[in-house]
C-alpha cells in the first residue's frame, strides 16, 4: 500500500475521513503513476481547504486483467462496498482503465453511488492515449490525466455528500460534459464548502457499530435506530435514485404490466368481479401487491447488502433501506400508473351500456366509485404480473437503476 501524502494531525484525529482507492484492474505504469498523483493532489487539496478533517486516503491494488472493453459499473460498486466495509472506509473510488457500460448517455466518465457512498472512475475518457507504456509525451499527458482525475474525484465527493451541481465551469461541482472540462474546474465555491464541511462533519462521527450498547441492543433495534440517525442521508439517496423513473427504465416491467392491464380491460369477467369488490379488499390487495412484489424484486435481484460474518453496519443498514424504498417507490409509481390508464380506459372508451352489461350482478348502476374500484382491482393484478416481467431483467441493469446516481 502506498503511503500517505500527509502526515496524520492529532487535532483533528476525532474528525478522520477516510476515503480508499481501488484499482480494479492492471493498470500501466504511465496510469497508476496518474491514479497516485491525483489521490495526493486530491488529499493536499482538501487538508488545505477543510484543515478540522484527518484525511486518509489508502489505496488497495487488484492487479486483475481486464478482457473486455467495457465493464458493468454496478459490478464494481459492490466491489467498492465489499473493500470499504472490510476496511471501514467512510468512502471508496474504484478506478479502472475500461470503458463503462452507459445506458442513459453515450459514455460515461464515472457514476456515484450515494446509497453506497461508493464511485467508480474510469479513465479510458480521460487520456486514453496513456494506455500505452511507450507513448511519447508520456510525462505530459501523464499530469494531464491526474489533474482530470483529481477534478473529477472532488466533484464524486461532493455528489456523494449530497452537493448541487453548479452552473460556474470552475466550480467542482460543475457537472462535466467532456474531459476537457474537468481542466477549467479549481475550486468549491464558498457555500457548498460550507454544505460539504456540515456533511463530513456528520460522516467523521462515531459510528453507531463503534458504540457497544448499540450492538448489544440487536440486529431489530440497531435498523431502527441506524434509520433514524441517517433519515435525512436515507432521503437524499432516494431522491438521487429517481425512482418515479421505474416505468420508463424497466420495458420488460412496464410491457407486461400495461400487457396484462389491456387483456383485463377487454375481459368481461373481470370488470363483473373487479366492481363487485368492496373498496377495503381493493385496498388491501393494493397494498399486498405492492409489498409482496417489491419483496420479490429485492430477493429475485439480489439487491440487499448481505453482511455474512461481517458485524452489521451503519452503511449497511442504510443501504439496504434505501435501496428498499427505492423499489417499494418504482413499483409504486408503476401501481399509479395503471391505476389511472385503468380508470381513463374504463371511463372513457367503453361505452355505458356495455359496462353495465358486463357488471350485470352490480346491485346498483355503474358509477366513478365502480370504475376507481375496478382500476384498483386491476393494477394490483397489473403490477403482479409486471413483477414477473422485471425478474427477468438483467442483474447488473437492475443494480445500475437502483444503486447509480446519474452518470458523468
Amino acid at each position: 500500500m502506498p503511503p500517505q501524502s500527509q502526515t496524520p494531525n492529532s487535532s483533528a484525529s476525532s474528525h478522520r475521513i477516510e476515503l480508499g482507492w481501488v484499482i480494479a484492474h492492471h493498470l500501466s505504469e504511465h496510469n497508476l503513476a496518474a491514479v497516485l498523483a491525483a489521490r495526493d493532489a486530491m488529499t493536499d487539496y482538501l487538508s488545505r481547504m477543510f484543515p478540522q478533517f484527518e484525511w486518509r486516503m489508502p489505496v488497495v491494488r487488484r492487479a486483475e486483467e481486464l478482457h473486455q472493453r467495457f465493464v458493468e459499473p454496478s459490478q464494481l460498486l459492490i466491489e467498492g462496498v465489499e473493500e470499504r466495509d472490510i476496511r471501514h472506509w467512510d468512502f471508496a473510488f474504484v478506478t479502472t482503465r475500461a470503458d463503462l457500460q452507459s445506458y442513459y448517455k453515450p459514455f460515461a466518465m464515472a457514476v456515484p453511488s450515494r446509497a453506497v457512498s461508493v464511485a467508480v472512475l474510469s479513465l479510458a475518457r480521460l487520456s486514453p492515449e496513456l494506455d500505452n507504456d511507450d507513448s511519447s509525451g508520456g510525462t505530459d499527458r501523464q499530469t494531464r490525466m491526474a489533474r482530470r482525475l483529481c477534478s473529477l474525484g472532488l466533484h464524486l465527493l461532493g455528489d456523494l455528500n449530497g452537493l448541487p451541481h453548479s452552473t460556474t465551469e470552475t466550480d467542482y461541482m460543475f457537472e462535466p460534459a467532456s474531459a476537457d472540462d474537468l481542466e477549467v474546474m479549481t475550486d468549491f465555491s464558498e457555500s457548498r464548502r460550507r454544505q460539504l464541511t456540515a456533511e463530513l462533519l456528520q460522516v467523521a462521527d462515531i459510528r453507531l457499530e463503534e458504540r457497544p450498547a448499540a450492538v448489544q441492543a440487536g440486529a431489530l433495534r440497531f435498523y431502527l435506530k441506524a434509520a433514524w440517525i441517517g433519515r435525512r442521508d436515507i432521503f437524499s439517496a432516494i431522491i438521487q435514485a429517481k425512482p418515479w423513473e421505474f416505468p420508463f427504465r424497466l420495458s420488460r416491467l412496464t410491457t407486461a404490466a400495461l400487457s396484462s392491464l389491456l387483456i383485463l380491460m377487454i375481459t368481461a369477467e373481470v370488470w363483473d368481479l373487479g366492481m363487485n369488490q368492496s373498496v377495503l379488499f381493493v385496498g388491501i390487495l393494493s397494498l399486498t401487491s405492492l409489498l409482496g412484489t417489491s419483496l420479490f424484486v429485492l430477493k429475485r435481484q439480489n439487491l440487499f447488502l448481505r453482511r455474512g460474518r461481517r458485524r452489521l453496519t451503519e452503511q449497511t443498514v442504510f443501504t439496504n433501506i434505501s435501496t428498499a424504498l427505492v423499489v417499494l417507490i418504482g413499483m409504486t409509481t408503476s401501481y399509479l400508473l395503471m391505476f389511472g390508464l385503468a380508470a381513463v380506459i374504463g371511463g372513457s372508451i367503453f361505452p355505458h351500456r356495455l359496462v353495465q352489461e358486463w357488471a350485470a350482478s352490480l346491485p346498483q348502476t355503474v358509477g366513478w366509485p365502480d370504475y376507481l374500484v375496478l382500476a384498483g382491482f386491476v393494477a394490483s393484478l397489473g403490477i403482479l404480473i409486471g413483477a414477473l416481467g422485471a425478474s427477468f431483467e438483467g442483474n447488473p441493469y437492475f443494480r445500475h437503476i437502483t444503486f447509480v446516481d446519474e452518470e458523468i
